[in-house]
């Protein structure tokens, strides 16, 4: 393929934007919009090589400038731009000419990125622009960059799913902002210069970059000094925006945004009395139009300016009026917020003017907001001496630190912040926030009645007792501890269980948790969809000010397997102990390491750290997970003494309670011991099952090639629609998995049940019983017709309304019918029943069990296991699960029939695996390892077998 992508790569690479950029890969268009130096051409660079790496298509880049006004100039250099093979044109300016010949071009892919489209403005190549956009071959994806929104008609069907990024999005993240300094200027800060720089930046890219051109070379206490210095004064950054922002405005304008610059929320009633006029509105829309660093998140009722261009007009206003002057109008500005109510900003500009006294006096009526808020706000505006002596701060300080993982910082700060209380109300919520922080010392957890407590319980020591104690929590707590402990132990089964009928909204700490972990549960099926709202989430706990889960979601990548997520979860690690959080390293730090234990390269001296960071935090049961993953590397890298650490990793997981640490123990302790392996790694298996650990993750633990994910690949690539129920839903649309993240919950269990029933229909009176059982008739009837609908334009996309041919209505029943050439895994479950059934009649034993071969090949897994305990799907879980076991059983009689007792043993393991209660398998594999002569097994699937005895209090 052709490709002209001559651009140089530098900067860091934003993996969570690029991933937006490509989230819908036939969108005709991106647009990509924001102030000057927010990092856009950079951005697009790296997307293009991106998009020519993945795609093998061909990229053209036209940097738009004031000359492309002419609107056959923009065309014919669009033209030169694109690097396919065009026909010679008769009009090279001509649209309509250049359309017709990309559309002829031999390229599968192409992208076309053009830069600096606000230089159209208002030109009569604005409309080209808008012509180009709305007749685009659909091979060809269009990226804009701009200042401003173009003016575009985007409320066409043909671009309903326009891809936009703006400067919220492409402002840097803390995080980012770390890795920039880091590893592409090789400068790194602390984490709290980090915090200061991103306060006073604001994530803006062009300010770091001026920074570091200010700083560069210089030593770490010198650039520490620059930050703490850090103000609107910064020659580089004045230039900069001098030059690039402020020039471009009227001189109104700019004399309006340096005037009201002394708020922190604008609104045009504010800025019309502080400036004494009645056009603030206009002047405010205006620059929010011309994306002047104003921005307006609640469509034109309030205003911010960015922090960055804020600090920089409150020095402009001090030069140009004097200090004085400056100080009494921040002064007149708190006043009329005072008039106003609103106290915690009035305080913050009555800091600006100077006036302590009344700032102490607003903070003793505010600091309760203030802890609420938190604290980050307020360190450019007060002085030191201020914050150490006033209490409020002080509390709100130690619950930034304890949300940063800070926890000894923070449990000191509390204490030195409850004595300057002189009020007991105070003194009471210093140590409720003090017991919050103790909940997670070494030590015991402490009472069981806070949510808290309950899961510091889990990971201290038998996390199933947790999971069962948070049935009597209410929801949202009660789903968070369930779901937490059971992935602690290992049984992350149950904990997708505990999260499917869950439906956090809002920004708390519990609702964006229970979102975390949904999003992990995405995760393991569809990666990409997964790792995309882990990122969001990220970005989201951030602006929350939950530092410590956002540091979570972006290490919980690790899951999808790769190792380079692997090694953004260590790297999070790495944070995480240089900000001196030992939870997150632990945490970050094991994540990393999860999939790979078991591989040449893991890290037997990281893992041996990372035991002993778990022993000191007294979390037993993380503590047996490190073990485990230290084993696993240990006889990975033949070290001495391997088979005695994966003896006490199987012992550390048995006593913890973590059934899941007991699988990777059992497996090192078979790769330490040859003479075993078979017997533990059937074990190994047979214990992972139980948990619902992933067959995966226990074939990565034994460095074999994993097994396919799908047993039946080639029906499901070649199928125009696939649905997998067996194991996990899944579904796919001529080989590419179909991604459900834009229809809610309950529209995707409407499709999970219908899909178990494919091919027949269900009345609507059962689809509401078994979805909307809590809402009366008529609105549980609206809400099937809503979710009907929204699977119909998934499933067929395009189709016109009527036309649908996948999910119909028949009277009152719905059914969802497979294309000729589509594929069910439940129906060819059946289908394979059906055909083992009328094999046994005939008689033939080689047909027999060529077709119950066939039945256990089907059955990859239990029936919807996300959907739990839901009535519409455990009477059906159940009876293909026993249709399975009963084959394998069969299998394993027939094959002992036939002297083959290693090929009964294997049946007969698949039974009890598929069913541990089913009393014909368990006797049948004893038998096929006793006639196998293999007595170690035998006593060993004997033990099992009485543990099962036990448990049901029989014989």
């Amino acid at each position: 393929m052709h490709t002209v992508m001559h651009r140089e790569t530098s900067g860091l690479v934003r993996t969570r934007l690029l991933a937006d950029l490509n989230s819908v890969r036939t969108a005709p268009l991106a647009l990509v919009t924001a102030p000057a130096g927010f990092g856009k051409t950079t951005l697009l660079t790296h997307y293009a090589h991106y998009f020519r790496n993945t795609t093998g298509g061909t990229v053209g880049w036209l940097g738009v400038g004031p000359g492309h006004a002419d609107s056959s100039r923009l065309v014919a250099d669009i033209r030169r731009s694109i690097p396919c093979e065009l026909p010679d044109p008769r009009d090279e300016g001509d649209l309509d000419e250049l359309l017709r010949a990309v559309d002829a071009a031999a390229v599968d892919h192409m992208l076309l990125v053009l830069d600096d489209v606000h230089c159209l403005d208002n030109s009569p190549a604005e409309q080209v622009l808008d012509r180009l956009v709305a007749n685009a071959p659909r091979r060809l994806r269009l990226v804009l960059a701009s200042r401003r929104m173009p003016r575009l008609n985007l409320a066409r069907h043909e671009l309903a799913d326009v891809t936009i990024i703006d400067a919220e999005q492409l402002r840097f993240r803390s995080w980012e902002t770390e890795q920039l300094l880091r590893l592409v200027y090789r400068e790194p800060l602390p984490p709290a210069d980090i915090a200061a720089l991103d306060r006073r930046i604001g994530g803006w890219v062009a300010g770091l970059q001026l920074f570091h051109l200010s700083t560069r070379g210089r030593s770490l206490a010198e650039r520490r000094e620059a930050v703490a210095a850090l103000d609107g004064r910064a020659t580089l950054v004045r230039a900069y925006l001098a030059r690039t922002v402020l020039a471009e405005l009227p001189a109104k304008l700019r004399d309006f945004l340096v005037r009201t610059s002394v708020f922190d929320v604008l609104t045009a009633a504010r800025c019309d009395r502080l400036l004494r006029r009645h056009d603030s509105a206009r002047h405010l829309a205006e620059l929010e139009r011309l994306q002047a660093f104003t921005t307006s998140p609640d469509g034109g009722r309030t205003y911010r300016y960015h922090e960055a261009l804020r600090s920089h007009l409150a020095a402009t206003l001090a030069d140009g009026i004097g200090e004085k002057a400056a100080r009494r109008h921040h002064a007149r500005a708190a006043q009329l917020l005072l008039d106003e109510g609103a106290m915690t900003e009035a305080a913050r500009a009555y800091a600006r003017a100077e006036d302590w006294t009344t700032v102490r006096r607003l903070l003793s009526r505010i600091g309760a907001g203030i802890v609420a808020d938190g604290v980050e706000p307020w360190r450019d505006v007060l002085p030191a001496w201020l914050v150490a002596e006033d209490p409020w701060l002080r509390l709100a300080e130690g619950k930034h630190l304890f949300s940063r993982g800070q926890l000894g910082a923070a449990a000191d700060c509390l204490i030195r912040g409850a004595a300057l209380f002189g009020d007991d109300d105070g003194r009471a919520h210093s140590r409720a926030a003090l017991t919050r922080v103790s909940v997670w010392m070494p030590g015991p957890a402490g009472p069981q009645g806070h949510w808290a407590n309950r899961l510091r319980a889990a990971t201290q020591r038998h996390p199933a007792m947790a999971a069962a104690q948070a049935d009597r929590m209410p929801a949202p707590y009660g789903p968070l501890v369930r779901a937490v402990s059971h992935v602690l132990g290992g049984r992350f089964a149950e904990a997708a269980t505990a999260l499917s009928n869950v439906e956090p909204e809002g920004t708390d700490l519990v609702m964006l948790a229970l979102r975390t972990c949904q999003a992990i549960g995405v995760l393991t099926e569809d990666p990409a969809a997964g790792t995309s709202r882990l990122t969001e989430l990220a970005a989201e706990c951030e602006r929350a000010q939950y530092p410590w889960l956002a540091r979570m979601a972006r290490a919980a990548v690790a899951l999808d397997g790769t190792e380079d997520s692997a090694k953004v979860a260590i790297g999070v690690g790495e944070e995480c102990t240089r900000e001196g959080d030992d939870w997150g390293a632990v945490l970050a730090t094991g994540l990393g390491w999860l999939q790979h234990a078991g591989s040449k390269q893991a890290d037997p001296l990281a893992l041996a750290e990372l035991v002993q960071r778990c022993a000191r935090l007294d979390a037993g049961v993380l503590h047996s997970w490190a073990q485990s993953l230290y084993a696993l590397s240990a006889v990975a890298a033949n070290l001495p003494d391997a088979e005695v650490e994966a003896a006490r990793a199987v012992s550390v997981a048995r006593a913890a309670g973590a059934h899941g640490a007991q699988v990777a123990g059992l497996i090192a302790s078979a790769r330490a011991e040859p003479s075993q392996t078979i017997e533990l790694v059937d074990r190994a298996r047979l214990l992972a099952v139980e948990c619902g650990l992933p067959q995966s993750l226990v074939d990565r633990w034994l460095d074999a090639p994993a097994e396919s994910a799908d047993p039946r690949p080639a029906p499901v690539t070649r199928a125009p629609l696939a649905l997998l129920c067996l194991g996990g839903f899944q579904a796919f649309r001529d080989g590419e998995r179909i991604d459900f993240t834009a229809v809610k919950p309950r529209a995707r269990a409407l499709l999970r049940l219908l899909a178990i029933h494919a091919g027949a229909p269900v009345h609507r009176e059962i689809l509401v019983e078994a979805l909307w059982p809590t809402l009366p008739s008529t609105a549980a009837t609206h809400s099937l017709h809503v979710a009907v609908s929204s699977l119909r334009r998934l499933l067929e996309p395009g189709v016109e309304r009527g036309a649908h041919r996948i999910l119909i209505r028949e009277g009152d029943s719905y059914r969802l019918v497979l294309p000729a050439d589509g594929y069910g895994d439940v129906v060819a479950f059946r289908r394979a029943v059906h055909d083992a059934r009328r094999a046994r009649m005939t008689g033939d034993v080689t047909t027999t069990a060529t077709a119950l071969r066939a039945v256990m090949a089907a059955y990859t897994g239990d029936l919807l296991p996300e959907d739990g305990a839901s009535e519409w799907v455990v009477h059906e879980r159940e009876q293909l699960r026993r249709s399975a076991a009963d084959a394998a059983a069969n299998l394993a009689a027939l094959e002992l029939a036939r002297a083959d007792a290693s090929a009964a043993s294997t049946a007969a393991e698949r039974c009890v695996s598929i069913d541990r209660y089913h009393d014909e398998g368990w006797r049948l594999l004893i038998d096929a390892c006793e006639r196998g002569g293999k007595p170690a097994a035998a006593r060993d699937a004997q033990g099992r077998y009485g543990q099962i005895l036990a448990e049901l209090d029989a014989d």
